[in-house]
């Protein structure tokens, strides 16, 4: 846990301002007193951060957990919407020991993490992408907590119930790679994000659904369920 940092907001508005910042429901964080992953969007609700939201130390206070070498900017682009409200932030990571537990999945091997279809900042998640293309939708989006900062278009994309690519777990007849992979005509149908032995996590084109075969590096593949 030695990668994140976390960002202390504190005060009276400290809960709703948040609320309007993030796509996870951060009282519902608080009331479970749980650490609820959340994305950071911009107005065209492309990603910027993913976050971890849990309750803070201090009555009322939240904890914004982060990777620190994005904690600078994170607080820059949290805090360039607080206007008029009563909250103060500050950097306390520090003063926390992050308990192996308080971030879901963060004691899963590689191997585990891409068996259970775990996405992961870097690969699977990179700034500029729509979270929904990850399967975000299902663990780092409410879609009835209010507005926030490009909550239309997240809502539209859940409305449309489509998106042009979508993560998927692969298996490989023989060790995997990582890239662009095709159908038997050659056509690119995706990518390849990561790869542990004859396993892996990539995204599938859309236009590529109803294929069923695929190669890398003259390595078969296949979706997995």
């Amino acid at each position: 846990m030695n990668d994140l940092g976390v960002l202390e907001f504190s005060g009276p508005d400290a809960v709703r301002f948040l609320n309007g910042q993030v796509t996870q429901d951060v009282r519902k964080a608080i009331a479970g007193n749980v650490s609820l992953p959340s994305c950071v969007t911009d107005a065209k609700g492309k990603l910027q951060f993913r976050i971890w939201i849990g309750k803070g130390k201090v009555d009322g206070s939240v904890w914004v957990y982060g990777f620190k070498e994005m904690l600078e900017d994170l607080e820059a682009r949290l805090t360039r919407y607080l206007i008029a409200d009563d909250v103060e932030v500050k950097n306390v990571s520090d003063e926390v020991v992050i308990a192996a537990g308080a971030i879901p999945h963060s004691d899963l091997s590689e191997r585990e993490r891409i068996e259970k279809g775990i996405p992961r900042w870097g690969a699977e998640i990179t700034e500029g992408m729509l979270p929904p293309e990850a399967g975000l939708d299902a663990t780092d989006i409410s879609y009835n907590k209010g507005c926030y900062i490009g909550q239309e278009v997240i809502s539209r994309i859940k409305s449309a119930g489509k998106v042009n690519r979508r993560l998927v777990k692969l298996a490989f007849e023989g060790v995997g790679a990582l890239g662009e992979f095709s159908n038997a005509e050659g056509k690119v149908c995706g990518e390849i994000t990561s790869v542990e032995g004859e396993i892996g996590l990539g995204y599938l084109k859309r236009s590529a659904e109803e294929e069923t075969e695929f190669w890398i590096s003259g390595v078969k593949c296949r979706v997995r369920a």
